[in-house]
């Protein structure tokens, strides 16, 4: 157990170092962008996609460069189900969660597609009858396709200032509008510190995921679903609960919402493509948990007659 608490220690100290390179690669972005007058709209659309999904997007993508994937599809399930269930149900008891037009018509029913695209793309042996159940190079393909519908839906409404997509983290919020003071030179510093810690933070979390597994007798699947997915969505969880403290929860929901579809979408389809991403047949259990959690979201947004999350409905979550 000894050898357990230190393989955990160091997953944390990854998950630290991915979240703090996702940071800067961030700044520098968007540095970068604001110095070579990219318009404002583009800038926020990355900020709102890339800021909080980068720690799970390097965690994955280390485990395709590695070959093994079987941490992957955990990842993002974890990631996804405690955004919703945790974050939005902790922060929903603290206060009622505001709900904007633009969510409650794209982002929503987007959500549900992408929960059901998990459980359809990843059961060819129930659904085609034929010896596969993973996510391939196609699911990827299309996963990616629905990404860029998305993204250029969303760089839509950022373009006309809507309130609901506003990057929720306070520093995020003041890069986007607000003239940036680093320079290009340090902006570039920044991209590749942020690049390379992402790269070592993500291998850090990997190998001591499956060190963890390998001593608890738990599968990758589950030390992904349980450890790494909630570890790499903790900066999300603080953004939103320091948002319900000071009552500015207007954009919460869209945020978390634009987070767990980057997970899907993006993440997800550039990891199948570079390597096939197997969905276990135990997974089938989290998937529909997955599925039935957005549909539940979605209905209770939909039925709602001021368009908000109550505590009853945060509770249940």
């Amino acid at each position: 157990m000894q050898t357990v608490g230190i393989h955990g220690l160091w997953l944390l100290a990854g998950i630290v170092v991915a979240v703090y390179a996702a940071k800067l690669l961030v700044d520098g972005s968007v540095a970068i962008s604001q110095r070579l007058n990219i318009p404002q709209f583009v800038i926020g659309a990355i900020v709102i996609g890339f800021g909080s999904s980068m720690p799970a997007f390097a965690v994955n993508i280390g485990a395709a460069m590695m070959g093994d994937t079987a941490l992957a599809l955990g990842n993002i399930l974890g990631s996804n189900l405690f955004n919703i269930a945790v974050t939005l149900g902790i922060v929903g008891l603290i206060c009622p969660l505001p709900v904007g037009q633009d969510t409650v018509v794209k982002d929503l029913p987007m959500h549900v597609i992408a929960a059901l695209m998990i459980g359809v793309c990843g059961n060819q042996l129930y659904l085609d009858k034929i010896e596969y159940h993973q996510l391939m190079v196609s699911h990827g393909i299309i996963l990616l396709c629905f990404f860029g519908i998305y993204l250029y839906y969303t760089m839509l409404e950022v373009m006309d200032h809507s309130s609901f997509k506003t990057p929720l983290h306070p520093r995020h919020h003041k890069i986007v509008h607000k003239e940036t003071s680093l320079s290009l030179p340090k902006a570039f510093i920044y991209i590749a510190i942020g690049l390379i810690g992402l790269v070592i933070g993500g291998e850090i979390i990997v190998e001591q995921a499956k060190s963890i597994a390998s001593q608890l007798g738990m599968s990758d699947h589950n030390i992904g679903l349980l450890i790494v997915g909630p570890g790499t969505s903790m900066p999300e969880l603080t953004a939103c609960l320091v948002a319900a403290y000071k009552r500015n929860t207007d954009m919460v929901i869209g945020n978390i919402i634009g987070s767990n579809l980057f997970n899907i979408f993006f993440t997800l389809g550039i990891t199948s493509i570079i390597a096939p991403v197997p969905l276990d047949l135990a997974m089938n259990k989290v998937v529909i948990l997955n599925l039935g959690l957005a549909v539940f979201l979605t209905l209770v947004v939909w039925l709602s007659r001021d368009k908000q999350i109550g505590r009853v409905s945060s509770a249940a979550m």
